[in-house]
C-alpha cells in the first residue's frame, strides 16, 4: 500500500519543494541517529515536541514541532518493505524550501524500491497540491 497522507504542516510552511531522497547512511536520519526501525519509532515517538499525526493500519507518523520534520513508521499491515521509516523534512534553501528524505528500509528490496516510490510520488503530489494553492490565492 502506498502512504495515504499529506502532513498538514508541511503544506503550510512549504511553498517551493524538492525532494532530496536517500538512503540512511551515517547513522544520520534526519538529524537523528539511524538505526532500526523499531527502536527508532521509540525513540522518536516519546521524544519531546513530538506529535503524532497519523494512525492507520499500515503506518504511524509523527511531526517534531521544532523541525518540522515528519517521521513515518511502517507497520506489519504495510506489507514487504516492513520494517521500514522515512523521514521528510524541510530544509530552507535561500527563498525556497526543499523536502529532505530519508528512508531506512528492512524489508524486501524490491518493496523498499517501490516504498521509496510512493514517498517520492506522495512528495510530488503535495507539492503540486501546494503550488495549486499558492496559484489560487495569487488569483484572489
Amino acid at each position: 500500500m502506498s502512504p495515504r497522507f499529506l502532513p498538514p504542516t508541511l503544506a503550510l510552511i512549504a511553498l517551493s519543494t524538492g525532494c532530496l531522497g536517500a538512503r540512511a547512511a551515517d547513522g544520520d536520519f534526519c538529524g537523528r541517529a539511524s538505526g532500526e526501525p523499531a527502536a527508532m519509532m521509540a525513540e522518536i515517538s516519546t521524544a519531546p515536541g513530538m506529535k503524532e499525526i497519523l494512525r492507520a493500519a499500515d503506518y504511524i507518523a509523527y511531526q517534531d514541532e521544532t523541525t518540522q520534520a515528519v517521521y513515518t513508521f511502517s507497520q506489519a499491515a504495510q506489507g514487504p518493505a516492513h520494517p521500514a521509516a522515512v523521514c521528510r523534512k524541510p530544509i530552507k534553501d535561500g527563498d525556497s524550501l526543499t523536502l529532505q528524505m530519508v528512508i531506512v528500509c528492512r524489508g524486501d528490496g524490491d518493496a523498499c524500491q517501490r516504498l521509496e516510490s510512493d514517498f517520492k510520488l506522495l512528495n510530488a503530489k503535495m507539492e503540486a497540491a501546494i503550488r495549486n494553492e499558492a496559484a489560487g490565492a495569487e488569483k484572489k
